[in-house]
């Protein structure tokens, strides 16, 4: 896990796509809150672990200034993307990502599946864990970002 100082921090990320469920998400949109973005593939083992986490943190962090989006990467279809994410809890939106193209939005800090970052109000990276995270330690970073004075 990788936390970045205020000023440490690079330019907001700018992520946008059409997701799974036909519509189309933009991190513009979500200046303001903080927003969590998680790599993953119906295909990743360790993604499969790590889904019950993000939907306890997912779930804690409900009411507050948080948003979720997911990043289905190289998935051979949004069906079976679809399909993966409904049968692991995903209620928020997941980009779909074929090509795999996301990573360069998100500045090449994301290098593996499951990888998760947490953006802070300005949309700049906060923190990064790589491989599986937990509830804990996801919901350590949310909390940590939404108390920055950065409002």
């Amino acid at each position: 896990m990788t936390a970045f100082d205020e000023t440490q921090r690079g330019e907001p990320v700018e992520l946008a796509g059409d997701t799974l469920d036909g519509q189309t998400w933009d991190s513009a949109d979500h200046r303001g809150q903080v927003v969590v973005v998680n790599v993953w593939a119906s295909w990743c083992g360790p993604c499969a672990k790590e889904a019950p986490h993000l939907v306890e943190a997912f779930d804690e962090t409900k009411g507050e200034d948080v948003e979720f989006v997911g990043i289905n990467y190289r998935e051979s279809s949004k069906e079976t993307g679809r399909a993966q994410g409904e049968e692991w809890g995903f209620t928020w939106p997941s980009i779909y990502d074929k090509s795999g193209t996301t990573s360069i939005a998100m500045q090449g800090k994301m290098t593996t599946q499951p990888s998760t970052a947490v953006l802070d109000r300005q949309g700049r990276i906060a923190a990064v864990v790589l491989g599986a995270t937990t509830q804990s330690t996801l919901q350590g970073l949310i909390e940590d970002t939404l108390a920055e004075e950065g409002r």
